[in-house]
């Protein structure tokens, strides 16, 4: 009888304290946050930044860390204007807790600042011919330099797998877009124009370009994309026109022909190596 009120009592006094643990525990990152969210409200965004890291260290399996996850990207997207860094939290939040409704918005985050014409030394892509995937035509390109933000795009040809030719091409990113400059970094034309919204349109030479959506979802050679942006690009007054598809983060994967509903493919990405910094 004894032993029975002996057993009774360890195990009031252990889940007392295993509730105690808890609670302590809860109160713990309750407490870190409210810190965290001061620091933001004060505007010390770097020391924000340290404390809700903070609080992934110290609480990694608490339910909050995919929310705080989200937060350090959005104070790096919207108060130190470091995309980079977003992306790097959003895509943290999109791949560890995928079934969260902060995996939704670190997703709808991430697009808004998502580069559909990444830029990276060492990136290599192969493009193909859609008719014969390659068999008539593939071109190999790749990032071979970069000197004062102009990167050097080294692209060569093959019919049919005999070289046909070789050329370089360089380009600049800035806040306002994409271009196509020369190896001095003099703009000759305009790649995007930012923000790239719906509608939005522009002109080089003959030639007008129009985003008509953000959200499409295509497989080529290279695997299957979604949320891919799609270009129209009409020559003026022409009654046919193109269309080019961008995946986010890894570029052109696909243009085809059209002069009504429907499309022809043209060329498409067969192989793609993108450094990991761009994701």
């Amino acid at each position: 009888m004894m032993s029975r009120v002996i057993n009774t009592r360890y195990k009031v006094i252990i889940n007392a304290i295993i509730f105690a643990a808890l609670l302590f525990a809860g109160c713990g990152i309750n407490y870190q946050f409210k810190k965290a969210e001061k620091l933001l409200q004060n505007g010390k965004f770097i020391e924000a930044i340290d404390k809700y890291q903070s609080i992934i260290d110290k609480y990694p399996e608490n339910s909050r860390i995919s929310e705080v996850m989200f937060i350090i990207g959005r104070i790096y997207q919207q108060n130190i204007e470091n995309d980079k860094e977003a992306k790097v939290y959003y895509k943290r939040v999109m791949n560890s807790f995928p079934e969260t409704e902060w995996a939704k918005d670190a997703r709808k985050a991430w697009l808004e600042i998502v580069d559909y014409f990444p830029l990276t030394k060492k990136s290599e892509w192969i493009e193909v011919d859609s008719d014969t995937l390659g068999r008539y035509m593939l071109a190999n390109n790749r990032i071979i330099a970069v000197k004062d933000s102009v990167y050097q795009i080294e692209r060569t040809l093959y019919t049919k797998g005999r070289y046909v030719q070789g050329f370089t091409k360089y380009y600049k990113k800035t806040k306002d877009g994409v271009y196509e400059t020369n190896s001095k970094g003099i703009i000759i034309a305009n790649v995007f124009l930012f923000p790239l919204e719906i509608n939005k349109e522009w002109t080089i030479g003959k030639i007008r370009y129009t985003v008509l959506s953000k959200k499409e979802n295509v497989k080529v050679l290279a695997g299957e994309f979604n949320d891919c942006l799609k270009i129209k690009k009409q020559l003026i007054r022409s009654d046919s026109w193109s269309y080019e598809y961008y995946a986010p983060e890894i570029g052109k994967i696909l243009t085809t022909q059209s002069s009504g509903f429907l499309e022809k493919r043209i060329t498409e990405l067969k192989k793609y190596d993108i450094p990991a910094e761009n994701n």
